[in-house]
C-alpha cells in the first residue's frame, strides 16, 4: 500500500510539474516525490531545532526560552529560492497534492524530531478564501503531519473575520490585521493538551501568534507552531 501511494504521489507531481524542477527547470528523476531535482533538493536549508520566534525577533536567546506565552516555532526550511516555488505552487497554484510530499520531506529534518504533540491544529482560512482557493492548505498539511506524528488533526479553530493577505503587508501591520481573527470552536479538543499549530510559512509570526493566543485562552497547554518554511521579515 505504501509503495502504491508513493507511486501515485510521484505521478501527481509529474502531472503538476511536467516541465521539470520547480526551482531550476531541470528534468526530474522518476523517483522524485517533490518537483525538485537532486541539486535543488540538496540545497534546501534546514532551519534546525525549534526556537522561540518572539525572542529571536527581540534579539534574545531563541533556543532557550521557556515562556509559555511566547511563540515556539518548528520550521523545516528557510524560505529560499528552492522552497518558495513549491510553497507558492501548493498554496496558490491549485496543487493540493503537494501537501504530503512537502511534509514527508520536512519530517526528515531536525525541526520535528523531538516534537510529539497531543493534537495537531491547522490555522484556518476564512470560508470565503477557502471557496476561492478550493482547499485549505493548512488543513492539508495538518493531516499530513498527523500521519507522521501519530496525533489527531482537529479543526479546533475558526477564523471569525476575513483579513487582508499578510504577504501584502509590512511587519508592523500584520499583527493588527489578524488581531482577534480566530476563535476556539471546540475547546474540549484542546483543553490541557499540547498543540502543534500548523501553517505553511512563518514570517513575523503574527498569524500564528493570534491563533496560538486563541488556543491558550481556551485552555490549551503548550503550543508550538509547525511550518514548512521560515522567512525572516524585518
Amino acid at each position: 500500500m505504501e509503495r502504491s501511494l508513493r507511486a501515485v504521489s510521484r505521478a501527481l507531481v509529474r502531472a503538476a510539474f511536467p516541465v521539470g524542477c520547480a526551482a531550476c527547470a531541470a528534468m526530474l528523476d522518476d523517483e522524485a516525490a517533490l518537483p525538485l531535482c537532486d541539486a535543488c533538493d540538496g540545497s534546501l536549508v534546514d532551519v534546525g531545532e525549534p526556537f522561540c520566534l518572539d525572542c529571536a525577533r527581540a534579539g534574545g536567546e531563541p533556543r532557550r526560552c521557556a515562556r509559555t506565552t511566547h511563540l515556539r516555532l518548528a520550521a523545516a526550511f528557510a524560505f529560499d529560492d528552492a522552497v518558495r516555488p513549491l510553497v507558492h505552487a501548493f498554496k496558490f497554484g491549485d496543487a493540493p497534492e503537494l501537501a504530503e510530499p512537502l511534509v514527508a520531506r520536512a519530517w526528515e529534518g531536525p525541526a520535528f524530531g523531538s516534537e510529539r504533540p497531543d493534537r495537531i491544529v491547522p490555522v484556518p482560512l476564512h470560508p470565503v478564501r477557502r471557496r476561492e482557493r478550493g482547499y485549505d492548505q493548512a488543513a492539508l498539511l495538518a493531516r499530513a503531519f498527523a500521519a507522521h506524528a501519530a496525533a489527531p488533526s482537529v479543526a479546533a479553530l475558526v477564523r471569525v473575520r476575513a483579513t487582508r493577505q499578510q504577504a501584502r503587508l509590512g511587519a508592523r501591520d500584520r499583527a493588527a490585521n489578524v488581531a482577534g481573527a480566530f476563535a476556539l470552536a471546540q475547546p474540549e479538543l484542546v483543553r490541557g493538551k499540547s498543540i502543534a499549530l500548523v501553517d505553511d510559512v512563518a514570517t513575523t509570526g503574527a498569524t500564528l501568534g493570534a491563533a496560538a493566543r486563541a488556543l491558550r485562552e481556551g485552555g490549551a497547554g503548550r503550543v508550538t507552531a509547525w511550518t514548512i518554511a521560515f522567512e525572516p521579515l524585518e
